[in-house]
């Protein structure tokens, strides 16, 4: 998505220059002496009456007071809010796709982007909110991606399509519309929420553990810890490679990565620089509330007084999602910086990791840095 979405916008020449770095530190991250043995086992036995609310018969009353059944939730959002069916389906779909099919999967996803937002303003006359069921829904939005394929499919095979791709791409979003159709009758299970329950656990726990283990590693190793030199290095990699082809370089940071990231353009590699830095999901301003980054000092008066950003930062941006819990505004605590917000259209569990799923976060991405590199001028 970011070669088939931001190449064109970063890269105007020739989008395939577009070179893509994404540093991967979990190795050096959060460790579990146990192997995540906290984790609440089944057949404990209950401390009283067990409360709780199933979810099964709140999901069969929205239902039955709306009219939509489980085989029409897509179409059912097709005709409120285009865009919306077009994110749940390629999100679903995007989760077990493999390499074969991720680039006819990330351009189908923006063929059907445009088409869905070309809809929601009432100028696309083959979309098919009126579809039936979600069967025919998607065999309408295929059809309508297949008539659409011109120039853009060939430019979009440039950034390394593979044969058969498309074809794979297909069954992937057959196997995510059923996915989505046995989601709703299973939703209040027991058994479906300790399933449930174990991804949303272990990233919780991670993501907890990779911020003590951040923290500690800066303060016994500053600049030399393991996680701060590894996204450094991968930063400086960045500044030797821009061309005047690819002149740019966006920062996208995602949850703990902004902070890291902040943590490094504003005390520990002051140095380094970007053009655009964007944090998605990320928690830099409640980090700097609790006074854990060193270049944020404490306001004499919150309700006026503002943190600088990074002077090595052209300009900032952040996305949050009002649905996720680990995502926060900086606007608010630093001086410089633009806040969004983005609907994933997740609930709270699963909002957190959705962002980079959703064809339409990188359509916006894209309008966004236009923008902020003011493009157009270069162009």
């Amino acid at each position: 998505m970011l070669k088939v979405v931001l190449g064109p916008v970063l890269c105007r020449e020739d989008p395939s220059k577009l070179t893509v770095l994404n540093p991967y530190w979990g190795d050096v991250g959060a460790r579990f002496a146990w192997n995540n043995a906290s984790y609440p086992p089944g057949g404990v036995e209950s401390f009283g009456v067990d409360g709780s609310v199933e979810a099964g018969p709140l999901l069969d009353e929205i239902f039955r007071d709306t009219g939509t059944r489980p085989n029409q939730v897509l179409t059912a959002l097709a005709h409120e809010e285009p865009s919306d069916a077009v994110d749940l389906l390629w999100m679903i779909a995007a989760g077990r796709a493999g390499a074969p099919e991720a680039d006819a999967l990330a351009g189908m996803g923006v063929e059907a982007a445009a088409l869905a937002e070309r809809a929601g303003a009432g100028q696309s006359p083959d979309w098919p909110a009126n579809a039936a069921d979600d069967e025919e829904f998607l065999s309408r939005l295929l059809d309508a991606l297949s008539a659409g394929r011109t120039t853009d499919a060939s430019a979009q095979e440039a950034f390394g399509g593979r044969p058969g791709g498309r074809r794979l791409a297909v069954l992937r979003l057959r196997e995510a519309l059923g996915r989505v159709t046995a989601a709703a009758p299973r939703s209040g299970s027991s058994a479906l929420r300790r399933v449930v329950r174990r991804p949303v656990h272990t990233a919780g726990t991670r993501f907890i553990g990779d911020v003590l283990t951040y923290f500690r590693q800066r303060e016994e190793h500053g600049v030399e810890s393991p996680i701060a030199g590894r996204v450094a290095a991968a930063l400086e990699e960045g500044l030797r490679l821009r061309t005047p082809a690819d002149p740019w370089l966006v920062v996208i940071a995602h949850s703990m990565g902004g902070n890291i990231v902040y943590d490094l353009l504003s005390h520990l590699r002051p140095d380094l620089e970007c053009d655009v830095l964007v944090t998605v999901g990320s928690q830099v301003g409640l980090i700097a509330e609790l006074g854990l980054f060193p270049a944020v000092a404490a306001p004499k008066d919150p309700h006026r007084d503002r943190a600088p950003a990074p002077e090595s930062v052209g300009r900032w941006i952040n996305v949050f999602d009002p649905n996720d819990t680990l995502s926060f505004v900086i606007g608010s605590v630093f001086a410089a910086g633009e806040d969004f917000s983005y609907s994933t259209g997740r609930g709270l569990l699963s909002a957190h990791g959705a962002y980079f799923r959703m064809p339409s976060f990188y359509r916006r991405l894209a309008e966004r840095l236009v923008t902020a590199l003011n493009v157009e001028s270069h162009g």
